[in-house]
């Protein structure tokens, strides 16, 4: 019996394999890893402006309002439209003249068959008319000047909302991005410290074996290398939820390592100098005085209802169909419309626009108030770090030299397990401390800047040849 071989096409076969071949290949290659990108301070701040959508949006309110303002002046100008009217009536529209017609035919003894028209038609019953409209506003007790004046002080608004935006996220961003770098250099230090106990552990562990040490001693070392351990696995969290904020705030999934130094500047400008600042550029009291300027006209606005609008109308006929001879081309005239009595409602729209005048005053007053209050006691908090970096720095001093004699007292025998790792724990500690007090001083600067409308002098600071740096 004659066996059916199937026909194997080489061509798919072959294809087959190469697929087969691709797949395996990429199956078997190591993930790609992803890039750090070194990112300093103010890269991250141009970054931050250029992807922000909070940035975006506010950006996009003061476009609306810019047109809102085009679009109020064009109220200064004659508005010009084209009209096109057809009308049927149930008749013509006409004069009775059946009496005149009557003595005419009389007079003119015109026979039966040749009577005059009883009815003179001025409008036949059916017709048509395109034409040309202009009014044009010259008087209006000044409600068109105070609308423009109330649309820019909407803009003005509009810029200071965009400028409080900016600075919060600047401040937010700021915060963000040196926590990040808080929490790196603390996590170096804590593995140093976990480092160094366990080389003293190791250590420890010789020294038991030798009839050195008791074994409380030894396991009080391993205690503290453990809670280094701790201290270094909470770090590496902290780190993890910090980074994630940070990439928020900047809008990107990059990996960022951030490549500028925790900072202090102890020489800084006096407390009035910010009070002073703050009360010309604080974004939220240009955003007051703008909303103030806004209740302002609408109060003029509210005013000038008392006083009549005067407007130059006018019209021109393009094109008729049937229209009657007797109704003019063109015509040009003055319009007049002055509201006598309202029944007291524009006196009661002046006094609650006076009142919103006022009430803005008052939130003005209370903002300077609370912003000189505010300012004050960022400054006195920035002052209170300069402080106490200055005591770290001598405590550094004798924790440094602490460290060096508990160590020389134990390899010669006259210092406890304890006593070393105390000593190494103090300096670790002041180690931490300085960076968290550079982080809070930079937080609070910060801060500080944002409320007296001195944002961009954040990078000025941070490059000043006199600042204090991450290191003793």
């Amino acid at each position: 019996m004659k066996k059916n071989f199937p026909i194997v096409d080489s061509k798919s076969m072959f294809l087959k394999q190469c697929f087969t071949l691709i797949l395996l290949f990429v199956l078997s290659s190591p993930p790609v890893q992803a890039q750090t990108i070194e990112l300093s301070i103010e890269q991250a701040l141009i970054k931050m402006k250029t992807q922000s959508l909070a940035i975006k949006g506010s950006e996009a309110n003061r476009v609306s309002h810019e047109n809102d303002r085009k679009t109020m002046r064009g109220n200064y100008l004659p508005k010009v439209s084209l009209s096109a009217t057809y009308m049927k009536m149930n008749e013509d529209l006409g004069l009775d003249i059946s009496p005149i017609s009557q003595a005419v035919g009389q007079v003119a003894n015109l026979p039966a068959s040749k009577t005059l028209p009883s009815t003179l038609v001025l409008q036949n019953e059916e017709f048509g008319v395109l034409g040309v409209n202009m009014i044009w506003p010259i008087f209006t007790g000044g409600k068109i000047y105070h609308a423009n004046k109330a649309m820019d002080a909407q803009i003005r608004a509009s810029i200071s909302e965009i400028d409080q935006t900016i600075d919060a996220l600047n401040t937010e961003l700021i915060e963000r991005y040196f926590g990040y770098r808080l929490g790196l250099k603390a996590l170096e230090l804590y593995q140093t410290s976990y480092e160094t106990m366990k080389l003293h552990q190791d250590h420890a562990q010789k020294m038991e074996a030798n009839g050195m040490i008791s074994k409380a001693q030894r396991l009080f070392v391993e205690i503290s290398v453990s809670e280094a351990q701790m201290e270094m696995q909470r770090s590496e969290k902290q780190i993890a939820t910090v980074k994630q904020a940070l990439v928020s705030t900047l809008g990107d999934t990059i990996d960022i390592k951030p490549i500028s130094e925790l900072f202090m500047v102890k020489n800084i400008e006096p407390l009035d100098f910010f009070i002073e600042a703050a009360q010309g550029s604080n974004a939220q009291l240009q955003q007051v005085d703008a909303k103030r300027e806004l209740a302002f006209q609408n109060y003029r606005i509210q005013q000038s209802n008392y006083y009549p609008t005067l407007a130059v109308v006018a019209n021109k006929e393009l094109i008729n169909n049937n229209l009657s001879h007797l109704v003019p081309d063109w015509f040009v005239g003055v319009n007049m419309r002055w509201i006598i009595f309202d029944g007291a409602a524009r006196t009661y729209k002046v006094k609650s626009a006076k009142a919103t005048v006022d009430r803005v005053e008052f939130l003005r007053t209370k903002a300077q108030i609370d912003i000189t209050v505010y300012v004050s006691k960022l400054y006195n908090e920035l002052m209170t770090h300069v402080q106490q970096l200055e005591t770290l720095e001598k405590t550094y001093e004798f924790a440094n030299e602490y460290v060096r004699i508990q160590e020389k007292a134990f390899a010669e025998g006259f210092a406890t397990t304890k006593d070393v790792v105390d000593a190494q724990l103090t300096m670790s500690k002041v180690k931490v401390g300085r960076i968290k007090i550079l982080n809070d001083y930079i937080l609070t600067l910060a801060k500080l800047l944002e409320v007296t409308g001195q944002r961009d002098r954040f990078l000025e600071y941070s490059q000043r040849a006199d600042r204090e740096g991450e290191d003793f």
